[in-house]
């Protein structure tokens, strides 16, 4: 069988849109305007990559352009995998391999030195040089259980309507993006078609989209976006939260009792917490913040090596050699020789053995400083000495907890 990747046209664009639906188990409304719009307006033509057998679409890839955080504040491009589908009667013949290679060839040409992906499967996307760098933690708790607690003094929350919102809560997320590692920019593009757009049909039987501002003195400095589920058959209804997004300790103090003290919504569930963030322990009882999921979220795959690495931040100096297998980007496989000098790094590749080796994947785990590099080297994915893996953990893991609030 023959398959060919095309470029995107308007001719093939709804085509396209119901393959991707098709292969979610889902269908699209081709009557729906607003979401053709919101589809061309977030999509960009260029980085989309149908795959075609004759005249159908069996496969469909994509990526965006997208700036990471990493450790130590710089903004580093990343080509974001999204929307990959095979359709089912043509799976297991090279379509995703075909996708993957387009994917990493053009990410490479466009000098965007990292990938980034949410896995929908964990066995599928490690062969092609991928590892999971960030891990969430969902929760669920009854705010008449863990105590409701008091106003945070100096510190208000007030809803505010979408107009608002678009205005305010773009700075409030830039300035956090810009310190978190794991996090990306959002263009005006992305907050529109989004962020904020909202058809009945996402909301899952919950009300349309809630903006909570926090203000501390006054200045804006948080806001929680959410949806309300009623339950009137034993009043629990739910708060679920989309975002909740803190710019200082006193907002996001604020926000977790709002989000506990919505009358008749004592249930508050939020997808996406951090795992180093400290909830528990603002509860007077703790304990009934219910842990309902692990998981991981952002996956990382080094394209360039040399300049990947150049761009992070240390938590020590020294120097330490990696020697690095990839099976998907020949121009990286070799030893690598990571010089650290006042937390910053340096990198080259050399010649010989290194003092650890590991798969391109495993380095994409460590990337963020997420990932404990001697519990790798535990299970097999690193090996070396145990005060060169060692060195490698002090080196690669961060002040903070890697974090993506958002599947793209």
């Amino acid at each position: 069988m023959t398959y060919e990747i095309r470029e995107l046209t308007d001719d093939g664009l709804d085509d396209f849109r119901q393959a991707i639906a098709s292969g979610f188990g889902d269908d699209v409304d081709l009557d729906d305007q607003m979401s053709r719009e919101r589809f061309a307006a977030v999509f960009p033509r260029e980085r989309m990559y149908p795959v075609y057998n004759g005249n159908r679409i069996v496969g469909t890839g994509g990526d965006f352009e997208l700036m990471l955080t990493v450790p130590g504040g710089a903004q580093v491009p990343m080509s974001g995998l999204t929307i990959i589908t095979v359709q089912p009667d043509q799976t297991r013949r090279g379509v995703l391999r075909a996708m993957m290679r387009r994917h990493i060839d053009l990410a490479h040409d466009r000098a965007e030195p990292l990938g980034g992906l949410w896995a929908s499967e964990v066995p599928i996307y490690g062969r092609f040089g991928y590892g999971p760098a960030v891990s969430i933690r969902s929760i669920k708790y009854d705010a008449r259980q863990v105590g409701r607690g008091e106003a945070e003094a100096g510190a208000t929350v007030r809803l505010i309507e979408a107009e608002e919102a678009a205005e305010l809560l773009p700075p409030l997320f830039a300035a956090v993006q810009a310190e978190r590692p794991g996090m990306f920019q959002r263009s005006e593009t992305w907050w529109k078609y989004r962020l904020f757009y909202d058809p009945e049909k996402h909301r899952d039987g919950a009300s349309a989209l809630r903006h909570a501002l926090a203000e501390v003195a006054g200045e804006p400095a948080g806001y929680m976006t959410y949806r309300q589920k009623s339950n009137w058959d034993d009043f629990r209804g739910e708060v679920r939260i989309r975002e909740i997004l803190a710019a200082s300790d006193a907002a996001y103090r604020s926000l977790w009792h709002y989000a506990s003290n919505i009358d008749l919504f004592p249930i508050v569930k939020y997808w996406d917490l951090p795992v180093d963030d400290p909830l528990d322990h603002l509860f007077y009882d703790g304990r009934g913040v219910k842990t309902t999921d692990l998981s991981d979220s952002l996956w990382i795959r080094l394209i360039d090596v040399v300049d990947a690495l150049g761009r992070r931040t240390y938590g020590r100096d020294g120097t330490i050699a990696i020697s690095l297998s990839d099976d998907f980007a020949e121009w990286n496989r070799g030893t690598y020789r990571l010089e650290i000098d006042g937390g910053m790094g340096s990198c080259e590749q050399i010649s010989g053995d290194g003092d650890v080796a590991m798969d391109v994947a495993t380095l994409g785990s460590l990337y963020l400083g997420g990932r404990d590099a001697t519990g790798l080297a535990r299970v097999g994915k690193i090996d070396g000495s145990p005060e060169a893996i060692a060195s490698l953990d002090a080196m690669f893991r961060g002040a903070v907890a890697p974090w993506c609030p958002e599947i793209f």
